[in-house]
This record gives structure tokens, C-alpha cells and sequence, in this order.
């Protein structure tokens, strides 16, 4: 149920208006915040209401569904919320504490951690709650501190993209998947320490020289082939071109 009530909070609360047979924002989460402002002492809910015709003009305005995803959490209830979170607040709206388990993690990054099976999962839930919409994957990677042999986003490509093939094979329509980033970025709050890219940038110097890394020969690879060879070692002393045809 927790788990559920998490997802309305942080992205059913867009994803609804749009792609749900009813429209609006999700109920559970309507009705949430209705009690929660009522106990507060406001005299209408915190969160906006749609007018029927607002609702009936949103509903269905979209060609695909665009999903951004990099990890999972587990989630359990938070029964003393308003003690840790300011009142009001989206914490205590949540009601909820989220937590991520320590093998999760495969490289030296807090920002994102190894749970491919979460990727499918999440493909069900949209395509289970919302009619199976075609599902573009706008932003999917992982994050380390730099290096070229970057061996754990080897590993997360090689794993997500496998999970993203059993969400297919489980019926799922996903129409195309991009990888983030093609280089490294600046990364909002994390700056320049989290490293995304498939090419590294070497911001010591002054023409920002990029390189690639083994993981952007390993997606060469998957997109050549057209397949995903776990046993795949690229030979990175050859430049990365991309082939005539592919």
C-alpha cells in the first residue's frame, strides 16, 4: 500500500491528469491532503482543485509517456511524520520513509545504486495503471567519480537494459531508451563530482577534452549486435567510430 501511495506522491501526481480513464490527481492523494489541510486548520485543501472542465482538457494530451529513472527504494510507513517533518510539508503529506539497502550500491556513488529488477517493475506499474502508453526512456544511467575503465556503469547498462528486455518480453510498450549522459555535466547539487557521462570531459584542461570510457564501446557494442554479451571486452586502444549502416 505504502509503496502505491509513494508513487501518486512523486509522479502519479503528473503522470494521472494525463494518462488515467478517470483524469484529476489521484484520489488516495486528493483525499490525503484534503484531511491533512482540514486537521491543519486551512478551509480548503493545500492542493489545487481541477475544475471538471480542466480536468476533461488535460486528460489524454500526451503521445508518449517519458520516464527518467535511475533507482529504486524500499518503503515502510512513517507513523510519527509530523515529528520529523515540518507540518505542513510533502514529508508529512507522504507519510512514508524511504531506505535503500547497502548491497544495492556497486561503485562509489550515493546517488545511484544497482536494482534493475525496480526498472521492470515500474515499467508494469505504468503500463499496468495507465493502458499500456508507449513508453520512451528519457534519462537512464549511473553515476561514478571518474575514470575510463568505469567497470559498474558497465555493469548498470548491461543490467537495466536487460530488465527493460523482460519488461518488453512482458508486454510492456517501450518504443526507445536513451543512455545519460553522452559526456560528463554539471549535476545540479552534485556538481561536477558525479561523473554520468559515457565520454569523460577532463575539466583540468582547457579544451574540455573528451574520451570514452569502456561503457560507451560496450553500447556500441549492444547496438551493433543488437544484443547484450555479458562476456563482451571492447578493445580501447581502437577509436570509437560509429559504422557505416548502424
Amino acid at each position: 500500500m505504502y509503496y502505491n501511495d509513494i508513487l501518486k506522491f512523486q509522479w502519479e501526481v503528473y503522470a494521472h491528469p494525463i494518462f488515467s480513464k478517470t483524469g484529476n490527481f489521484p484520489p488516495e492523494m486528493i483525499k490525503r491532503i484534503a484531511d491533512k489541510s482540514a486537521a491543519q486548520g486551512f478551509l480548503r485543501s493545500r492542493l489545487p482543485e481541477l475544475t471538471s472542465e480542466e480536468v476533461k482538457f488535460i486528460q489524454g494530451t500526451s503521445d508518449l509517456f517519458g520516464l527518467n529513472h535511475y533507482s529504486t527504494s524500499f518503503v515502510y510507513r512513517n507513523e510519527s511524520s509530523s515529528k520529523t517533518n515540518p507540518v505542513p510539508s510533502f514529508g508529512d503529506d507522504l507519510d512514508t520513509i524511504t531506505y535503500q539497502l547497502s548491497e544495492w550500491k556497486i561503485g562509489r556513488s550515493n546517488f545511484t545504486k544497482y536494482v534493475p529488477w525496480g526498472f521492470r517493475s515500474l515499467f508494469n506499474s505504468i503500463s499496468h495503471q495507465y493502458g499500456n502508453p508507449p513508453i520512451f526512456v528519457t534519462e537512464n544511467g549511473f553515476a561514478t567519480h571518474g575514470g575510463i575503465n568505469d567497470e559498474d556503469r558497465v555493469t548498470y547498462y548491461r543490467g537495466y537494459l536487460n530488465a527493460l528486455l523482460d519488461a518488453i518480453d512482458d508486454g510492456v510498450d517501450i518504443r526507445g531508451y536513451t543512455a545519460w549522459s553522452l559526456m560528463d555535466n554539471f549535476e545540479w547539487t552534485n556538481g561536477y563530482t558525479e561523473r554520468f557521462g559515457l565520454y569523460e570531459v577532463d575539466y583540468n584542461d582547457p579544451n574540455r577534452t573528451r574520451t570514452p570510457r569502456k561503457s560507451a564501446y560496450v553500447l556500441k557494442e549492444i547496438m551493433r549486435t543488437r544484443s547484450i554479451d555479458p562476456n563482451y571486452e571492447p578493445d580501447m586502444n581502437q577509436p570509437l567510430t560509429i559504422d557505416d549502416g548502424h
